[in-house]
């Protein structure tokens, strides 16, 4: 019988038998499903001269060793030919940071021109004309300004026009937005703070609903909520301090422990995330994790703080960084401290929100964070790589993003306090920007990183009060040689895979940590020098023999045509197209590494319980199958991971 596509995996080449799986670190998922043995082949369905019997016609050495068994079958790893598109050589740029346009001045609401938050960046309207609002419009900037009054705002990302000014909605001055379709109907809302609730606006800045009274639950001032869909139902849940809101608005819950903040006047900026892979989101704080319903899973003890999350260690789960006064810790998925740091220069306001990236290029996770007057990166130990000096008196609470701006493989901190704007190299601190062309009061906010334009270039939007400079300014590179960036970073929390390019929340988020390892940054390709894997399946061979016990023996290689070692465990499920739908069959997980160019021998699934099926056809869905958010690999083709057989099985 015949396949038809390639598959990708991750282990060394040798063969399989019986329920073995040792040579590739291959485990089943579920038991119930059969086990991997060896197989016959049967003729391929595309060969009408062929027919699956004992014909005196055939070569003996063609025929199976018994036609009512599926003996052992097995077709040695090769090589693959490389795909040239996953590897993606960029010159490195000459980092000439300018500032391309601003916005400080406004239409309505004149006065109210200061900006104390990240601004937001998401498209909101039609920009093409195709009837649709999606990532293929122009990006839009979204923030809260503020004077005497709190305005929320949309600007065209290209600076064209002001799409919408929202007066008199009581918003916080220096709260955050985020942004994300939390209706599922196709195109995103914007959820803002007041100084006790939140309220939700659609696209064109129409009040959707205000939440109840959530006093006590957050801060009141300068909170940062998220959005997500913590139980995959594919309904997001709004979080603001410790408390987690229905799509709707109404409470769901709200924890009893902390709100992801360190003082009642700077501000919380809790989120949620898979934290210990059971398949449901917690909320992220700095002394306890609540489920969706704000149910403690534990409390620790220690005091409150601002939170991102990595992986930093050798388990698959993720760990906590929290800023506490100053005071830099890693807490284990269990709420566990690994280990402690002091921060220099955190001053009497405890430094900022901590930001997760590879600063070295040396595959492991660092933590950056801001203080009243230093920017420093710890290791992953919790040793002091680097400190710069800076200036942030006013608060000593400001966040910071990263973004490899060159493509060179070494992610760039990016930092704003009260008079400069700063981009610090990863591996040293050597300063490659300090721009006078800022000033704030400072609060949590830090600088965005997207494509906020659609030139297929990052570009920074940094925001600005007091002193000469209002508003936002745009930052981008005078010779047009930045990296591309999405079109969209979607609140504080920004952790890439929190949110689809179109502004959709995953019902099922992919675990960042499994592909970028990186918080509130925009690299997508952090340390990678724009190499991609490409995994790729094959179902070579069924046997059919014994459908009458009603059992098939289904025999699959993978491999791997992209230039990027695959090295992170991924899953591989093969499943029955029937007349009612697709069925999974069977998942294993692959959890050794496959090189570039490989493509391992036989790995084989014993599959029960086929006969009531009617199976039309099978499908063998690599990392999550085909789709950019479905697995753990972001890869240069997200279309072929589904090969499928070609043919029914088990027909009569």
């Amino acid at each position: 019988m015949r396949a038809t596509s390639l598959l990708s995996l991750l282990c060394p080449v040798s063969a399989l038998v019986a329920l073995g799986c040792s040579d590739y670190n291959i485990t089943p998922k579920d038991d119930n499903e059969g086990a991997v043995d060896s197989e016959q082949v049967d003729c391929p369905p595309s060969d009408p001269d062929c027919e699956d019997s004992e014909s005196d016609s055939l070569p003996p050495d063609s025929l199976p060793p018994d036609n009512d068994t599926c003996d052992e079958f097995n077709l040695p790893g090769e090589s693959l030919a490389l795909v040239e598109e996953c590897y993606v050589e960029v010159s490195t740029g000459t980092f000439t940071p300018v500032v391309e346009w601003k916005k400080s001045k406004w239409t309505v609401d004149a006065s109210s021109n200061n900006i104390m938050m990240m601004p937001a960046v998401a498209s909101l309207n039609d920009d093409n004309g195709d009837g649709l609002i999606n990532d293929d419009d122009v990006p839009d900037i979204v923030v809260i300004t503020y004077g005497s009054n709190g305005t929320l705002r949309a600007v065209s990302g290209d600076g064209t026009k002001e799409i919408f000014n929202v007066v008199g909605a009581g918003l916080q001055g220096q709260g955050a937005v985020a942004i994300g379709d939390i209706d599922n109907d196709g195109i995103v809302e914007i959820v803002a703070p007041t100084s006790n609730t939140i309220k939700a606006f659609e696209h064109d800045g129409t009040l959707k609903w205000t939440s109840p009274n959530l006093s006590g639950h957050m801060y009141g001032t300068s909170d940062a909520p998220a959005i997500s869909d913590m139980n995959g139902d594919g309904k997001p849940e709004i979080i603001i301090g410790k408390a987690i809101l229905n799509n709707d608005g109404s409470l769901r819950g709200a924890g009893s422990h902390g709100r992801g903040g360190v003082a009642s006047n700077v501000g919380t900026t809790s989120f949620a995330v898979d934290l210990n892979l059971d398949g449901s989101q917690e909320v992220i704080v700095g002394n306890a994790m609540y489920t969706s319903t704000g149910a403690a899973i534990w409390a620790n003890g220690e005091q409150d703080g601002y939170v991102a999350v990595g992986n930093f260690d050798s388990d698959p789960e993720g760990e906590i960084v929290v800023n506490s006064s100053g005071n830099l810790r890693l807490q284990d998925t269990n709420g566990t401290v690994l280990w402690r740091a002091k921060m220099t220069g955190a001053g009497s306001y405890y430094g900022g929100p901590p930001t997760v990236a590879d600063f070295d290029g040396d595959g492991l996770p660092e933590v950056g964070i801001a203080g009243q007057s230093t920017y420093t990166v710890f290791d992953t130990d919790g040793k002091k790589m680097w400190e710069k000096a800076t200036q942030d008196g006013s608060s000593g609470n400001t966040g910071s993003s990263v973004f490899d701006f060159e493509g060179d493989g070494v992610a760039e901190a990016v930092y704003s306090d009260e008079t400069r704007l700063w981009v610090f190299n990863g591996p040293d601190g050597a300063v490659k920007l300090n721009s006078p062309e800022h000033s704030n009061g400072t609060w949590t906010e830090y600088p965005a990183i997207a494509d906020v334009d659609g030139d297929g270039q990052a570009e920074i939007v940094v925001p600005n009060t007091a002193g000469s400079h209002t508003g936002f300014y745009v930052f981008g590179d005078a010779d047009s040689s930045w990296q591309p960036g999405r079109k969209i970073w979607n609140q504080h929390a920004y952790h890439i895979t929190n949110v689809n390019d179109d502004g959709t929340i995953p019902a099922v988020a992919a675990i960042n940590w499994a592909s970028y390892n990186n918080f509130r940054s925009g690299d997508l390709t952090a340390g990678s020098g724009g190499v991609y894997a490409d995994l790729i399946g094959v179902i070579d061979e069924v046997c059919e023999a014994l459908c009458a016990e009603d059992r098939i023996f289904v025999y699959v290689r993978v491999g791997n045509q992209g230039h990027l070692d695959v090295t992170e465990p991924f899953d591989i499920t093969l499943s029955a197209i029937t007349t009612t739908g697709v069925v999974p069959l069977q998942t294993r997980t692959v959890s050794s590494g496959i090189g570039p160019g490989v493509l391992l021998d036989t790995i084989t699934f014993e599959v029960t319980g086929v006969a009531a099926l009617e199976i039309l056809d099978l499908v063998l869905q690599v990392d999550g199958g085909n789709g950019a958010s479905a697995g753990v690999y972001s890869e240069c083709d997200e279309t072929n991971n589904e090969p499928i057989w070609g043919a029914p099985v088990c027909a009569e």
